[in-house]
């Protein structure tokens, strides 16, 4: 397993400085804590199923990227002399090498005010550096917000997917 580059961006989002920044272990707490504040509607629209909290497995996985296979970059901000997650995005390689399967979630409060957009334009960057040429997505057909901006961000509807309770996306990377 390799450690991923350090990457640290920043973003203004109404008077707040976000930041934007690779996945480190440990976030292991913040990317918890992060998860638990999801509404059920946005778990569910990020794990296409429903979960109250993620499992042990599932946080040592997340916050433990395998770069180049993965990357994770997360948002946060600071509140009350802490750091707080407040949106992440991760690729994972597919078995075709020159392929990727995106996910991204933002919380609810801060959705629509383009933290989505800018994780996955500088998640795309990191992809291209690792030689991933194409990107997936699987969408629940009722997450019209993500649908929109996927759209935004020039994904297509990818035909002949495998997953009928899915919308597959697919977009090629420049």
């Amino acid at each position: 397993m390799s450690t991923p580059p350090d990457y640290t961006d920043f973003l203004d989002v109404e008077g707040t400085r976000v930041t934007i920044r690779t996945m480190r272990p440990e976030d292991r707490d913040i990317e918890e804590q992060f998860v638990r504040r999801l509404t059920p509607t946005s778990k569910y629209y990020r794990f296409h199923a429903a979960l109250r909290e993620l499992t042990a497995y599932m946080l040592d996985h997340f916050t433990n990227v395998d770069y180049p296979d993965e990357m994770a970059l997360i948002a946060t901000i600071h509140e009350e002399e802490a750091e707080r997650e407040i949106g992440v995005a991760r690729y994972v390689r597919t078995t075709a090498p020159d392929t990727a399967e995106i996910a991204v979630v933002v919380s609810d409060e801060w959705q629509g005010k383009g933290i989505g957009g800018k994780l996955l334009k500088d998640l795309r960057e990191f992809a291209h550096q690792v030689g991933i040429r194409h990107l997936e997505a699987r969408v629940l057909p009722d997450n019209q917000r993500m649908l929109r901006l996927a759209q935004d961000l020039g994904f297509r509807l990818k035909l002949g997917g495998d997953d009928p309770s899915a919308v597959e996306l697919g977009k090629d990377v420049e």
